[in-house]
This record gives C-alpha cells, structure tokens and sequence, in this order.
C-alpha cells in the first residue's frame, strides 16, 4: 500500500478535477492521509469545486457570447460584456452629458 509521502504535487494535480473521496479511492489511501498530503503541499482546499465553479462560469460566458446581438470583449482585468445591435456594433459611451440651459 503506497504511503502519502510516494505522491508528489505534480500527480496529484492529475486528479484535481474529481471530488476528494474518489481520488482517495483511486490511489487506495483514506480521505484523512489525502487531506494531510494536500496540507503538506500547501493546498488547504481541494480545487474539484472551484474547478467545477470556473467550468461552469465560462460555459455560460462562451453561451452568453454566442447569441446574436452581443460583442464579447476581453481586457487585461477580465471579461467584459457588451449588448450591442444585432449587427453587433456597440454605441459609444459619452464620457459626459453637458446640456445648455
């Protein structure tokens, strides 16, 4: 039976899209000794949830960006998106709105 400390970060990160219990299974270790191997690591939450959140997050991003009608842009800081007509142009902002009186 392998001990935790015959897994190193780079295998483990194979199994990082399944939930704890089913890789535990896999390598044939308990859930406690897995969780100890991860805190070693540093890894003190196991990715498959956050994982799951961000695949899930870009699949509604991807449906959103593929309907008529809206321009996906992508800035340094993140994703924007913008509604634009359904030629997908986009009315510019004005950066102020002055009125005379």
């Amino acid at each position: 039976m392998p001990t935790t400390k015959d897994f190193k970060l780079e295998e483990l990160s194979k199994y990082f899209h399944l939930p704890e219990k089913a890789v535990a299974k896999e390598l044939g270790i308990c859930l406690t000794s897995l969780k100890k191997l991860c805190r070693s690591y540093g890894i003190t939450r196991w990715p498959f949830r956050k994982l799951k959140s961000i695949q899930r997050t870009l699949a509604k991003v991807q449906d959103e960006s593929a309907q008529p009608g809206v321009s996906a842009q992508y800035s340094a800081a993140g994703l924007v998106l913008e509604c634009g007509d359904a030629n997908n142009n986009v009315a510019p902002k004005s950066e102020t709105s002055e009125t005379s009186n």
